[in-house]
């Protein structure tokens, strides 16, 4: 083991236990502020894996969260996740090492857009599918903490859903 590959490991976790933590508000402000952190220690563990396209998909998950945390009681505007869009299909392209790397930019807009939507049942569901794509990267760079950490990401979106969406849903019905 590197030290590269040891200090990866120690920024991914931290990472992880800010973004669960982000996955259990109910407030999408508070969500994205969360979110806002967590990408900046996933793109600095990606740095240290030499893993680019997951550092500038994280990078750009930062200034998308910034950017669509000033519309907070209202939708952004289409065309900044167009911009936002493009951002990272330019990311990716710069970044190509093979098919493999198009995992991280299919699960950051796919999750753009449902952060565009705004709906937070739609925001929790999307990103168990972007989990279950940087499942796969990561095993591919050897990001082994940010592996358990997408692992820990995808139980605590599931939990989060049911919690939220099922069982709220459920308990509404019921009165």
């Amino acid at each position: 083991m590197t030290i590269n590959f040891i200090i990866a490991q120690v920024f991914g976790a931290i990472a992880l236990i800010i973004l669960i933590i982000s996955l259990q508000k109910n407030n999408k402000k508070t969500l994205l502020k969360y979110q806002i952190f967590s990408s900046l220690l996933y793109a600095i563990q990606y740095v240290f894996l030499n893993a680019y396209t997951g550092c500038l998909m994280n990078l750009a998950c930062m200034g998308r969260n910034i950017a669509f945390n000033k519309y907070q009681d209202k939708r952004p505007p289409v065309y900044l996740l167009i911009i936002v869009i493009c951002l990272m299909i330019v990311f990716s392209a710069f970044t190509y090492v093979g098919y493999i790397s198009l995992l991280p930019m299919i699960a950051v807009i796919l999750y753009s857009i449902a952060v565009w939507n705004g709906n937070l049942k739609v925001i929790r569901s999307i990103e168990l599918i972007s989990c279950s794509l940087y499942i796969i990267y990561n095993i591919n760079v050897q990001a082994y903490t940010g592996l358990v950490a997408t692992i820990i990401e995808f139980i605590g979106a599931l939990i989060a859903l049911v919690r939220f969406d099922i069982k709220g849903k459920v308990l509404k019905e019921n009165e």
